[in-house]
């Protein structure tokens, strides 16, 4: 990453939160040094942020399931608790965030789309780090991202990032599914996703909602625009910059010129 300038992390809800609804605060902690450390070495940090609905319904002491309407009053809750959490962790290093929801009309509309390019380059002009959610208060089933990993690809397309970092609980892609792999075989470097990728994405999926189906889609997409992506655990002490030290389990995707 030494000569990457614009860098997505994303964190999803599962590797954010706790099972009691609240932030987990280690990742939280661990994540926000290793972006300072970035914003140190002179990189443009994004940061893709899920856990809005899972901190709402933790604030509001809601175990059941939620109809589309209920999950979108409780994202709203969760919001204030998601930003708070990311601000207090950054106030620290006496950096500044800002929070940017969009759904997928904002980036498909040409007009929106580079009214919020503008808006993430003044804010990193500004020293700002941007943390952007999906606008899950009005998006549906029918419009919407689905998944982070993907709003993430998209946002990294939008300003021509070099590298999407997707942080994850697990090390990267595996040949089979990490609970079946008694060999560790995780696939280090993929140049190309065909059938055989998209297959073993499939099986790890299984095991959890969205999993590595979305994160192999939001691969395909960066690498149309040789942005590469890297999968890794968000669960080490530095899980960013032990990635620099080549010193942590990952999985690459890179197209080679």
């Amino acid at each position: 990453m030494k000569k990457s300038k614009k860098i997505i992390i994303k964190l999803g809800s599962s590797l954010l939160t706790n099972k009691k609804g609240g932030v987990n605060k280690s990742v939280l902690k661990n994540v926000v040094k290793d972006i300072v450390w970035l914003l140190n070495s002179k990189k443009e940090v994004i940061v893709v942020s899920s856990g809005a609905i899972s901190l709402g319904k933790g604030k509001l002491n809601l175990n059941n399931d939620l109809t589309l309407n209920e999950s979108q009053a409780v994202a709203a809750r969760g919001q204030i608790e998601l930003m708070t959490a990311w601000q207090n962790e950054f106030k620290k290093y006496k950096k500044q965030v800002a929070q940017i929801l969009l759904s997928p009309s904002d980036i498909k509309n040409k007009k929106s789309s580079n009214n919020a390019m503008a808006t993430l380059e003044n804010l990193l002009n500004f020293s700002c780090v941007p943390i952007i959610n999906e606008n899950d208060t009005t998006s549906t089933d029918e419009i919407k991202f689905g998944d982070n990993d993907i709003l993430a690809a998209q946002i990294a397309k939008l300003i021509q990032a070099d590298h999407l970092i997707l942080l994850s609980n697990v090390d990267g892609l595996y040949k089979e599914p990490p609970k079946n792999n008694k060999n560790d075989d995780l696939v280090l470097e993929v140049n190309s996703i065909n059938k055989k990728i998209k297959d073993m994405a499939g099986a790890a999926s299984k095991l959890g909602k969205g999993g590595m189906t979305s994160k192999i889609k939001a691969a395909e997409i960066c690498m149309k625009f040789k942005c590469s992506v890297i999968i890794t655990s968000g669960l080490k002490e530095s899980p960013i910059k032990s990635i620099s030290n080549k010193k942590t389990k990952s999985t690459k995707f890179i197209i080679k010129s």
